[in-house]
């Protein structure tokens, strides 16, 4: 994006911490403008807006002791805008209600954990449980569906948090793909529903969760897929993924000779770095606006 609607890269420096900790401070996704930032050694969560600088702290909440933090283990946070007015446009929200939701889990412990703070009542919930097999993947942010949040789990299963009737379960992926995991990508499809996109060589398959005539849902895989031999430059044998847009559905995807964004609607593709190895960090599409005069 070009200027005046490009954000200066200074205004995502990492807040400030109060301790000297904070170098363990981790980027943890962004979402209606909102970013959130863990301390787990401070135990404290930061939502923040990048583009006014404001940002407001929230301490872990009361269960996450001692025992939890000495787990080899995957913290994830993610920030939701809770305004429900009409005519509320996700955007400009730090001054708008909001959910914070907290999960925990992986590493030598069998279950995942999470609770979800409310910036109105200034209080965390109850705590929510599921079992799973492998640890959160620690790179991957969620993504939205409806009313539930999604993470990948290492292997390709999905942790799913419905925030309206706090149900919290995994679900599985659809078939046995023994891939890198940086070859599952979640997706929001066209219908609001959940998608799956897995790499397979130089082609994407397209899973979709939908209901069967039995009123029963499961994965279907899509008749589209998306061969990348013929959109990137030649020799490119190895692709990962390393972004998700939620809202405009466009993955990032990096290769040996640098990363590119792929519109999944138009198939458009568009090159946005050059290097000579693979960049394994992932991208965070960040949007945002303000209305003038009012910051």
């Amino acid at each position: 994006m070009d200027s005046p609607d490009r954000i200066p890269a200074a205004r995502f420096s990492l807040p400030k911490s109060s301790t000297p900790y904070k170098e363990h401070a981790e980027y943890m996704g962004c979402r209606h403008g909102l970013a959130v930032v863990i301390n787990k050694h401070e135990r404290n969560t930061v939502v923040w807006d990048p583009l006014t600088g404001q940002q407001r702290s929230v301490a872990f909440p009361l269960w996450v002791d001692d025992a939890f933090m000495g787990c080899f283990c995957t913290w994830h946070g993610t920030v939701l805008c809770a305004d429900a007015e009409d005519g509320h446009v996700h955007g400009d929200c730090f001054s708008s209600p909001f959910k914070l939701v907290l999960v925990y889990g992986g590493g030598y412990n069998t279950k995942a954990f999470c609770s979800v703070y409310d910036s109105v009542s200034g209080v965390w919930g109850d705590v929510s449980s599921t079992a799973i097999r492998n640890e959160i993947s620690a790179s991957r942010p969620s993504i939205l569906v409806g009313n539930a949040l999604c993470w990948l789990i290492s292997g390709g299963d999905i942790l799913v948090f419905d925030i309206e009737i706090q149900s919290f379960d995994v679900i599985e992926k659809p078939a046995e793909y023994h891939v890198d995991d940086r070859c599952f990508q979640l997706l929001r499809m066209e219908d609001g529903g959940l998608g799956l996109a897995v790499l397979s060589g130089l082609v994407v398959q397209l899973w979709e969760r939908k209901f069967n005539c039995d009123g029963v849902v499961g994965w279907v895989l899509l008749q589209k897929t998306i061969p990348l031999e013929g959109m990137l430059p030649r020799g490119m044998n190895y692709v990962l993924f390393v972004g998700y847009d939620e809202d405009t559905n466009v993955i990032v995807l990096t290769t040996m000779i640098g990363n590119f964004m792929v519109q999944l609607d138009s198939m458009q593709i568009k090159r946005i770095g050059k290097r000579k190895n693979m960049w394994h960090n992932t991208f965070y599409p960040y949007t945002n606006f303000y209305t003038a005069g009012l910051h």
